[in-house]
């Protein structure tokens, strides 16, 4: 499994101003496509005795994926706690846990990246619970938007603009659904990440597609095992 694969991953698994009743807990099931790999895997966001957590476990005959994103939702906004990452077998070495400490201002990374950053006066999102924002923010009918996301290799954070550019009818086992067409960006990059939002399924994720000019990964749903 070649590091960009991960990457993408990273992203995807890459979804402020949610509070938890705007996006209900839901479990899903995602295919993940590339060049590379073929991986299924489940999707889930949930409420705990001391906040809220989103995970992603993935596996096949070659390998396994867990990503943990724990946060809190105060005044609107998420803030983020912790972010894990293990990756089975060992030797493609690519565990990395983040901790937000908001009493020195900081995020330390541990495992395969190991720095600290200055988390400034900016809220810095990790690649899971920032689908939260996402989601809210096309659920509140706001055509552009940026969010900031944690760099896990260099440290630091990078800003993304997000821009809707139109709605589509999405076929989803069988239904049509009403998609909100989603753009991500960065400034001076040729990578692009298309996002397929459902309005009848809350704004969930139907389809994500990161092109680049080296690649072209895919994310898709197959199933919702519960919404609510």
């Amino acid at each position: 499994m070649k590091s960009n694969v991960i990457n993408f991953l990273l992203m995807i698994f890459i979804s402020i101003n949610a509070v938890s009743s705007e996006i209900p807990p839901y479990s899903a099931k995602y295919n993940f496509e590339s060049e590379e790999i073929s991986i299924s895997g489940v999707r889930e966001f949930y409420k705990t005795e001391n906040g809220f957590e989103m995970r992603f476990k993935a596996s096949n005959l070659f390998a396994s994926l867990f990503f943990l994103s724990k946060f809190e939702i105060k005044n609107s906004e998420v803030i983020s706690d912790s972010y894990e990452i293990k990756i089975r077998p060992k030797f493609l070495d690519r565990d990395q846990y983040l901790n937000f400490d908001y009493e020195t201002m900081e995020v330390r990374s541990e495992g395969i990246n190991k720095w600290v950053a200055s988390l400034k006066d900016n809220l810095v999102y990790d690649p899971l619970n920032v689908q939260i924002m996402i989601r809210t923010n096309v659920k509140h009918g706001l055509k552009n938007f940026k969010i900031n996301i944690v760099d896990m290799e260099e440290g630091g954070s990078k800003s993304y603009e997000f821009n809707v550019v139109g709605l589509e009818e999405c076929i989803f086992n069988g239904e049509t659904l009403k998609c909100v067409i989603l753009e991500r960006s960065r400034l001076n990059s040729d990578r692009k990440v298309t996002y397929y939002l459902a309005e009848e399924l809350e704004y969930m994720f139907i389809k994500i597609i990161d092109a680049s000019p080296e690649r072209t990964n895919t994310l898709t749903l197959l199933e919702v095992l519960s919404l609510g």
